[in-house]
């Protein structure tokens, strides 16, 4: 479990692209002192981006004549070619999930928030209440309250920090705030209630929640998920996008006319399942998006 990783700054618009570029172009660059110059952000930015870069499983640590350095994952070569700039909500969402995932457990706080808390309406307050608790269950001893209050501030900015529409110069805005899946809002008791929303499909994207789909089928070697698992398990669409019941179910039916990897409705058991392809999650994304990193290369050596 880890905490305030991210510096309290949550993640700006330009980050990712920023944090890639600057990878390629040096694989030692979070390691050098004076980096931060290079990308034209402070210190403990650059800290707070690698530390986004990391959790989204965007970039790894590589020991090259015992010294690290790093370079970009299988999925952050793909989102570097294809959409650095975050432009498509499905890249947007595929992030989200690799944040909520915490596959390296380096942001406690969202997998929290996601997949254990149950309230849909909350303030700031409760929610410091409730994580205290749930830290402290875990881990047997108190973490600093300092620490946790930076992860819910932070947790709370990344999904509702829009942009200023009258000001082409703002640009410290979070991306996934185009995800509309948190909503703060004024109370009349003073405090912002804070909403979790259940967003439209096209908000999150079929190619996400395909992917979704994908990398839990592979994660847990099954062909078959149940329609209530995908409304109710950990890391999975009701859970994951805050997705109802009828949107999941709207979601379900378009992927079944996908062209060329439709997924099938199966009844077992009086229950509903589908079942998807045996297809790993990241070919399925490089036929989505229409990427080879073999002929990328081939072109980058021309």
């Amino acid at each position: 479990m880890a905490y305030a990783r991210h510096q309290s700054f949550y993640l700006r618009d330009k980050w990712i692209s920023k944090g890639l570029r600057a990878v390629m172009n040096d694989p030692r660059f979070f390691y050098d002192p004076e980096g931060f110059e290079k990308v034209g952000l402070g210190k403990n930015m650059v800290q707070s981006l690698r530390f986004w870069l990391n959790t989204m499983n965007l970039i790894e640590v590589i020991e090259v004549n015992e010294e690290k350095s790093n370079q970009l994952t299988e999925l952050g070569h793909l989102i570097y070619y294809k959409d650095r700039l975050l432009q498509k909500n499905d890249t947007i969402s595929i992030l989200h999930y690799q944040l909520v995932r915490n596959k390296e457990d380096l942001a406690t706080v969202f997998d929290w928030y996601f997949n254990t808390y149950k309230e849909s309406v909350s303030q700031r307050d409760g929610l410091l209440k409730s994580f205290t608790t749930f830290v402290k269950g875990h881990e047997g001893k108190d973490v600093a309250q300092v620490s946790l209050k930076r992860d819910i501030d932070c947790l709370v900015q990344l999904y509702t920090k829009e942009s200023n529409e009258m000001d082409p110069e703002d640009f410290v805005f979070s991306p996934f705030a185009k995800m509309k899946i948190l909503s703060e809002e004024p109370s009349e008791e003073g405090s912002d209630n804070i909403y979790k929303m259940s967003p439209e499909i096209e908000n999150i994207g079929l190619t996400a929640l395909y992917y979704v789909l994908l990398n839990y089928s592979h994660e847990n070697d099954v062909e078959m998920i149940s329609v209530e698992e995908i409304i109710n398990e950990k890391y999975l669409w009701g859970k994951v996008f805050n997705l109802s019941r009828n949107k999941i179910i709207e979601a379900l039916n378009k992927l079944t006319n996908h062209d060329v990897y439709p997924i099938e409705y199966v009844r077992t058991n009086n229950l509903d399942n589908v079942r998807l392809p045996r297809l790993a999650p990241l070919e399925y994304l490089h036929h989505e998006w229409n990427f080879n990193l073999d002929r990328v290369n081939q072109t980058n050596d021309i």
